[in-house]
């Protein structure tokens, strides 16, 4: 299984030289909005792009939401970056092509979030609320976003919330936070915080099935995409 991931966009294009042909599956970790440098129609348009690629490639392309996206569709949570200006637009994009997103996508016990999970959160947010219908923790985490249930949103310390417990969910968790204590037994792959280039962790010592790659370095980093290989 060859497994591409490709960071947060923020209106840029860079993903285009990616060729599907090359790849089983095309990971996309969200955030395709709220640039400081692309205007406002380059962005719309690539976004448009990108939700018109997911369509085409159905079973292949997985299109991470972001906290930048939940930014639109959630007033309570908005990001800075905010295009006031094009909000009504890309909601509307959003909307109508919400069924082509989604919060979480999983491969055995590799996990892919826009920000990742901390144990500490996992085991006080999203253990006490899993059901058995639930396939795996991906399954739970969208069904979780269906249900706008809060906690799922809850912005890190790091990141400007209120609490130094809060460690955030899996928009808003920052890296610090991240690989101090990541959720075990999964292999994580994020974007969410800017890295100059691709960065993999595997903070526990006698551990080797717990790790974090981190992917978002296409805006202020190198421009690099993270390539995966499972057997």
């Amino acid at each position: 299984m060859k497994i591409l991931t490709i960071g947060d966009i923020h209106g840029l294009s860079d993903w285009k030289k990616v060729n599907p042909a090359d790849n089983d599956v095309i990971v996309f970790s969200g955030d395709y909005i709220d640039s400081f440098n692309v205007d406002s129609k380059r962005m719309l348009d690539n976004l448009e792009a990108i939700v018109s690629f997911r369509a085409a490639y159905p079973d292949k392309v997985k299109l991470l939401i972001g906290n930048h996206e939940n930014s639109y569709l959630f007033r309570q949570y908005r990001a800075t970056g905010y295009r006031y200006e094009v909000a009504e637009q890309i909601l509307k994009i959003l909307k109508t092509n919400l069924n082509l997103f989604q919060v979480a996508w999983q491969y055995r016990n590799y996990l892919w979030t826009h920000a990742g999970i901390h144990s500490d959160y996992y085991n006080r947010n999203i253990v006490p609320v899993i059901k058995e219908t639930d396939e795996s923790l991906s399954a739970t985490l969208e069904r979780l976003y269906n249900e706008e249930y809060r906690v799922l949103f809850e912005v890190g310390y790091e990141r400007g919330g209120w609490d130094e417990k809060m460690t955030g969910g899996p928009f808003w968790i920052d890296k610090s936070r991240l690989i101090e204590n990541p959720l075990r037994g999964y292999h994580q792959i994020v974007g969410h915080t800017p890295v100059k280039t691709v960065e993999h962790y595997t903070p526990f010592e006698n551990d080797p099935d717990t790790s974090i790659t981190f992917c978002d370095c296409i805006e202020r980093g190198d421009g690099s995409f993270y390539n995966l290989e499972i057997q």
